[in-house]
């Protein structure tokens, strides 16, 4: 039997309205406007929505494969691992339905009904997970595995040889410090008493070439292969003083005539005159000093002709 296209009663959501084709529901729905009068559902969509609420082969089919998986792993000691298994392909099924909203092949019709099917998907996911769990742990190998009566032959894994490390061969430098040398001398120039470091010393640089052999990182063998100075080192002088200092001047002598001596000498009396000479010397005077006499402030008569400061010393 089969009624014109238009808008029916939607026979699976009551208040709602439902395209009809002509030959099929559509997928297009509308909220009813006004209480519609009682029309009569078109026979072939009632058949229609009668075969939708019935089992199909496909879920005939898919039902018996569940049913017998659980049966086979029940036997095998492994129901809650394929309850598991089984529900996790459950909530994949229901993550499409969501996504595109339904499948209607496997009565998912919308939505609501894809998100409390995953829902108890995951319930099963985890409650087969644990009693699996709880059943089969994970511990060590039985006592019985690891010591075989006699007359039983366990096959045993044959021991990995541990592989020989290799020693490697390398060249290291190393540069090290030249301590400097420490000499004293004796420096006449220096008074008694005095030492003067009068060369600074410095430490020179040496580099050492080794070649070391390792073996797994470990240092078996060290061998000095070459040696180079690269600063040679400065020794250190200090010089010791020798000279000895001058005696002090002897106390003027007093001018037997009376006449005073110039304060620029000590050691001899040196008469104030018109000029001075050395007594013994090429002077012509008209007044002589004996000697050594010392310049202690100018020297006017220009009785030190070598400067050292002591005149007629020779």
């Amino acid at each position: 039997m089969t009624s014109p296209a238009g808008w029916y009663p939607d026979p699976e959501q009551p208040g709602r309205q439902r395209w009809w084709t002509g030959v099929g529901w559509g997928g297009q729905r509308m909220p009813a406007a006004v209480p519609a009068p009682p029309v009569a559902v078109p026979a072939a969509a009632a058949a229609g929505a009668t075969r939708t609420r019935r089992l199909g082969p496909l879920h005939i089919v898919l039902l018996s494969l569940v049913g017998a998986l659980l049966l086979v792993s029940a036997v095998g000691g492994a129901f809650w691992a394929m309850l598991a298994l089984v529900a996790i392909v459950a909530v994949v099924i229901g993550v499409v339905a969501l996504v595109r909203g339904r499948v209607s092949s496997l009565g998912i019709r919308n939505r609501g009904i894809a998100a409390a099917v995953i829902g108890a998907a995951l319930c099963l996911v985890v409650v087969g997970g644990s009693a699996n769990a709880a059943i089969h742990p994970v511990g060590p190998r039985p006592e019985a595995l690891l010591s075989a009566p006699e007359g039983t032959s366990v096959a045993k894994p044959s021991a990995t040889p541990t592989p020989t490390p290799t020693e490697v061969v390398t060249e290291v430098t190393e540069v090290v410090e030249i301590p400097f040398a420490v000499t004293e001398v004796q420096d006449p120039n220096i008074d008694v008493g005095q030492v003067v470091v009068t060369t600074t010393g410095v430490p020179g640089q040496q580099t050492n070439t080794y070649r070391v052999t390792t073996r797994a990182g470990v240092e078996i063998a060290r061998e000095l292969v070459a040696q180079l100075v690269s600063v040679q080192p400065v020794a250190q002088v200090t010089s010791v003083g020798t000279r000895q200092p001058a005696p002090p001047p002897p106390a003027p002598v007093a001018d037997p005539a009376g006449g005073g001596c110039d304060p620029n000498y000590e050691g001899q009396c040196v008469p104030i005159a018109s000029d001075v000479d050395c007594a013994g010397g090429s002077g012509n005077g008209p007044a002589y000093t004996p000697g050594p006499v010392y310049v202690v402030g100018s020297d006017v008569y220009d009785l030190d002709r070598d400067g050292d400061g002591i005149a007629c010393d020779a």
